[in-house]
């Protein structure tokens, strides 16, 4: 068994090497980005697809024209404005005004507004324009409310002003 030993060639200590790498020689090595690519190529149809696109809903609407110095009394259409305050509504037309619609517990009464503007639809059905003329103290919410009503009543061209006067 010594014999054997001795014949077997001896190893290197852990701490010394044959040869040591001066390091002048690097070797370039080409990534493969193939598999990244295909991942893309997978991952962003199907973001996309997963994507929510939300539908804003849009509220046509027209402001007043700028007056001008020719006035034009002989038009076939009435000059619909809904007037709305703090206090309630009031429908005034072309040398008509009709009484205020008061609030009730702090809301406005929609119900009677609906009234109002059928039975105007029906004695002018060309009629199809209505100016909401707002204070600023009115809330948004009811203002659309007010323009909904309108378009209900078959008036679809709504114009806002802010000038109550």
């Amino acid at each position: 068994m010594s014999e054997d030993l001795k014949s077997m060639p001896k190893a290197f200590p852990a701490s010394k090497r044959i040869k040591k790498s001066t390091g002048n020689e690097v070797d370039l090595i080409d990534l493969d980005v193939t598999p990244v690519m295909n991942l893309f190529m997978v991952l962003i149809p199907f973001l996309v697809s997963m994507a929510v696109f939300t539908h804003i809903a849009v509220i046509d609407f027209s402001l007043p024209p700028a007056q001008s110095g020719s006035d034009n009394t002989e038009s076939k259409e009435l000059d619909i404005s809904i007037v709305v305050t703090s206090k309630g509504f009031r429908i005034i037309g072309t040398g008509k005004k009709l009484d205020l619609v008061p609030k009730k517990q702090g809301q406005y009464h929609f119900d009677q507004l609906r009234v109002l503007l059928k039975a105007i639809k029906f004695q002018y059905p060309s009629q199809k324009s209505v100016v909401l003329v707002m204070e600023s103290d009115v809330l948004y919410d009811d203002i659309i409310k007010f323009m909904d009503i309108c378009r209900e009543s078959q008036f679809p061209d709504i114009g806002l002003s802010g000038d109550i006067g």
